[in-house]
Protein backbone atom coordinates (compact mmCIF):
# COMPACT_ATOMS: atom_id res chain seq x y z
CA UNK A 1 0.00 0.00 0.00
CA UNK A 2 2.70 2.56 0.49
CA UNK A 3 4.16 1.60 -2.88
CA UNK A 4 1.01 3.39 -4.37
CA UNK A 5 0.73 6.15 -1.73
CA UNK A 6 4.62 7.13 -2.70
CA UNK A 7 3.88 6.48 -6.07
CA UNK A 8 0.75 8.83 -6.06
CA UNK A 9 3.11 11.64 -4.53
CA UNK A 10 5.90 11.51 -6.82
CA UNK A 11 3.75 11.77 -9.91
CA UNK A 12 2.08 14.53 -8.23
CA UNK A 13 5.63 16.13 -7.34
CA UNK A 14 6.76 16.33 -11.29
CA UNK A 15 3.06 17.74 -12.35
CA UNK A 16 4.34 20.53 -9.79
CA UNK A 17 7.82 20.83 -11.20
CA UNK A 18 6.59 20.36 -14.72
CA UNK A 19 3.94 23.57 -14.05
CA UNK A 20 6.81 25.31 -12.67
CA UNK A 21 9.10 24.77 -15.20
CA UNK A 22 7.24 25.95 -17.87
CA UNK A 23 5.31 28.85 -16.32
CA UNK A 24 8.53 31.18 -15.70
CA UNK A 25 7.39 34.16 -17.24
CA UNK A 26 7.96 37.14 -14.29
CA UNK A 27 4.59 39.23 -13.49
CA UNK A 28 4.17 42.74 -11.52
CA UNK A 29 1.88 42.42 -8.59
CA UNK A 30 0.31 45.39 -7.72
CA UNK A 31 -2.02 44.71 -4.45
CA UNK A 32 -3.29 47.90 -3.12
CA UNK A 33 -0.53 50.01 -2.34
CA UNK A 34 1.86 47.40 -2.49
CA UNK A 35 3.53 46.54 -5.82
CA UNK A 36 6.03 43.27 -6.19
CA UNK A 37 9.21 43.31 -8.53
CA UNK A 38 9.38 40.69 -11.41
CA UNK A 39 7.78 37.41 -9.46
CA UNK A 40 7.36 34.36 -11.50
CA UNK A 41 4.10 33.26 -12.75
CA UNK A 42 4.57 30.00 -10.61
CA UNK A 43 4.81 31.30 -7.03
CA UNK A 44 2.11 33.72 -7.68
CA UNK A 45 0.00 30.35 -9.02
CA UNK A 46 0.87 28.80 -5.85
CA UNK A 47 0.76 31.39 -3.27
CA UNK A 48 -3.22 31.72 -4.82
CA UNK A 49 -3.67 27.89 -4.25
CA UNK A 50 -2.44 28.43 -0.71
CA UNK A 51 -4.17 30.93 -0.16
CA UNK A 52 -7.81 29.12 -1.28
CA UNK A 53 -6.74 26.20 0.97
CA UNK A 54 -6.18 28.27 3.85
CA UNK A 55 -9.48 30.11 3.30
CA UNK A 56 -11.34 26.65 2.69
CA UNK A 57 -9.76 25.31 6.16
CA UNK A 58 -11.36 28.45 8.28
CA UNK A 59 -14.40 27.89 6.30
CA UNK A 60 -14.54 23.76 7.45
CA UNK A 61 -13.47 24.68 10.88
CA UNK A 62 -16.17 27.02 11.41
CA UNK A 63 -18.64 24.90 10.12
CA UNK A 64 -17.44 22.47 12.48
CA UNK A 65 -17.71 24.25 15.20
CA UNK A 66 -20.85 24.64 14.35
CA UNK A 67 -22.00 20.92 13.76
CA UNK A 68 -19.93 20.50 17.38
CA UNK A 69 -22.60 22.89 19.05
CA UNK A 70 -25.67 21.10 17.40
CA UNK A 71 -24.29 18.20 18.58
CA UNK A 72 -23.71 19.72 22.25
CA UNK A 73 -27.06 20.78 22.30
CA UNK A 74 -28.95 18.06 20.88
CA UNK A 75 -27.03 15.89 23.60
CA UNK A 76 -27.91 17.76 26.34
CA UNK A 77 -31.12 17.83 25.06
CA UNK A 78 -31.66 13.72 25.03
CA UNK A 79 -30.46 14.10 28.38
CA UNK A 80 -33.16 15.76 29.71
CA UNK A 81 -35.22 13.70 28.26
CA UNK A 82 -33.75 10.77 29.37
CA UNK A 83 -33.90 12.40 32.63
CA UNK A 84 -37.51 13.42 32.20
CA UNK A 85 -38.25 9.55 31.20
CA UNK A 86 -36.78 8.08 33.99
CA UNK A 87 -38.43 10.42 36.59
CA UNK A 88 -41.90 9.43 35.06
CA UNK A 89 -41.60 5.72 34.99
CA UNK A 90 -40.44 5.99 38.55
CA UNK A 91 -44.63 7.43 39.00
CA UNK A 92 -46.20 4.84 40.36
CA UNK A 93 -49.66 4.05 38.54
CA UNK A 94 -51.35 3.74 41.52
CA UNK A 95 -50.28 7.55 42.18
CA UNK A 96 -51.02 8.49 38.20
CA UNK A 97 -54.77 6.68 38.98
CA UNK A 98 -55.27 8.88 41.97
CA UNK A 99 -53.89 11.98 40.16
CA UNK A 100 -56.26 11.33 37.81
CA UNK A 101 -59.32 10.76 40.26
CA UNK A 102 -58.91 14.19 42.18
CA UNK A 103 -58.55 16.15 38.70
CA UNK A 104 -61.81 14.65 37.78
CA UNK A 105 -63.05 15.25 41.24
CA UNK A 106 -62.67 18.76 41.09
CA UNK A 107 -64.15 19.21 37.73
CA UNK A 108 -67.30 17.67 39.02
CA UNK A 109 -67.09 20.55 41.90
CA UNK A 110 -66.51 23.37 39.72
CA UNK A 111 -69.18 22.25 36.92
CA UNK A 112 -72.07 21.36 39.93
CA UNK A 113 -70.68 25.29 41.71
CA UNK A 114 -72.09 26.75 38.46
Amino acid sequence: MWIIRWTIVGFVMLAILGFALQNTATVDLKIWTWESGNTPLYLVAYFAFAAGILVAALVAAINQLQQKVVLYRSRREVKRLKEELSRLRRISLDEALLDDDDDSEEGEIEGSAK
